[in-house]
């Protein structure tokens, strides 16, 4: 949106691709510090809000191109979730696990057979 040039283009697109590569070791490492022994569903659970968000912008960015007749247009809304998004990182705690208590140990059913007498 800021510019036509095609270099400047290109060398702005990556380093926005540079930035959300390099913001996923964090993410992770929060997920893993909130989740502790849970950490591969928090993390699951992040993965899938993120696709069901591209998702939804995917179809978004269609129908706000056709209303408004500029591929430029879904930016504005877009840059505005994302900086929401981001807003949204400096509440989280890391420190803090999700959850102190640790789930009960499963019942294991014990079942016992009388001798055979042959």
């Amino acid at each position: 949106m800021a510019t036509r040039d095609r270099f400047l283009t290109l060398m702005l697109l990556s380093l926005v691709y540079g930035g959300i590569t390099f913001q996923q070791a964090g993410a992770l490492g929060v997920c893993l510090d909130i989740g502790q022994n849970h950490a591969g569903s928090i993390i699951g659970l992040v993965n899938t809000s993120a696709q069901v968000g591209g998702l939804l912008s995917s179809v978004a960015y269609g129908y706000i191109v056709e209303r408004f007749a500029n591929y430029d247009a879904p930016f504005v809304p877009l840059a505005a979730l994302l900086f929401l998004g981001a807003m949204l990182w400096f509440r989280i705690d890391a420190s803090k696990e999700l959850s102190r208590t640790t789930a009960p140990e499963p019942a294991v059913a014990v079942v016992t057979c009388p001798k055979l007498i042959g």
